[in-house]
């Protein structure tokens, strides 16, 4: 599964040239309008998006969690091989979000910022462990100097500076080929299909097994699946102690 986030003052049909890619790597893809963006959120919402309010950005990353809700059950959806790509403000959004939701398994961010709109991307950054990130920027000395920053902050990650001056899904288009780039990073690094799935609440620091008596007690929004043990432990969870399947939850490991 990807979902993919727009520029400010964007909306989800910036993304068309990368469906039909995504599609044919095999993923479901879902494009949506953050608030006050194109189909979504009322008056007040908007004018706040006009006005520049950071606290209307923080609020976009419960539209993420709001939209993974949605889509996670739709019928064929892979909960455990997720996928975000981002652009501009929604680099940001998308940061902040995979910093809370550990289930996150790859990300690709157009043009990202350092503090778009007052949103901090460098917490965030900081804070994601075992993901696999591209951040890719055009040639504008700004954009550059947010890359170098943030790839300060997780060395592991790839970066790229693409030729031109082209802003986030500006690039689509323009530099050929990218969107097939994207497709195919993101097929690689999502991970395979398994029969490992293990379990997790959205913020929570340990995992569950199949069987265990704990994943009944996940409320299904609140539900995260990963591809397997190793993967849960690269994201710093910890396994549950309990892990029989007549296991009644405790409090101490309550999700």
């Amino acid at each position: 599964m990807a979902i993919l986030l727009h520029m400010y003052r964007g909306n989800r049909t910036a993304y068309q040239p990368l469906i039909d890619p995504l599609h044919q790597a095999g993923f479901a893809v879902l494009a949506l309008d953050l608030r006050g963006h194109g189909e979504s959120g009322d008056e007040d919402a908007r004018a706040r998006v006009v006005k520049g309010e950071t606290a209307v950005f923080e609020e976009m990353r419960e539209d993420l969690r709001a939209a993974y809700n949605w889509f996670a059950e739709q019928p064929g959806i892979d909960r455990s091989r997720f996928a975000l790509v981002g652009a501009s403000i929604g680099c940001s959004v998308a940061l902040n979000y995979a910093a809370d939701d550990k289930s996150v398994d790859v990300l690709v961010l157009l043009s990202p910022g350092v503090d778009y709109l007052g949103l901090d991307s460098r917490r965030p950054m900081r804070e994601i462990k075992g993901r696999k990130i591209w951040m890719i920027s055009g040639n504008k000395p700004k954009e550059k100097q947010a890359l170098a920053a943030l790839k300060k902050l997780a060395p592991e990650a790839k970066t790229e500076v693409l030729a031109g001056d082209h802003h986030g899904t500006h690039m689509f288009g323009p530099i050929p080929g990218l969107e097939q780039r994207i497709a195919q990073y993101l097929k690689a690094n999502v991970g395979k299909p398994t029969n490992t799935t293990v379990f997790g609440s959205i913020r929570s620091k340990i995992y569950h097994l199949t069987g265990s008596g704990w994943i009944e007690q996940i409320r299904p929004w609140n539900m995260r699946h990963y591809s397997s043990p190793a993967e849960a432990q690269s994201r710093g969870l910890r396994e549950a102690k309990n892990r029989g399947p007549n296991d009644r939850p405790g409090k101490a490991n309550r999700p």
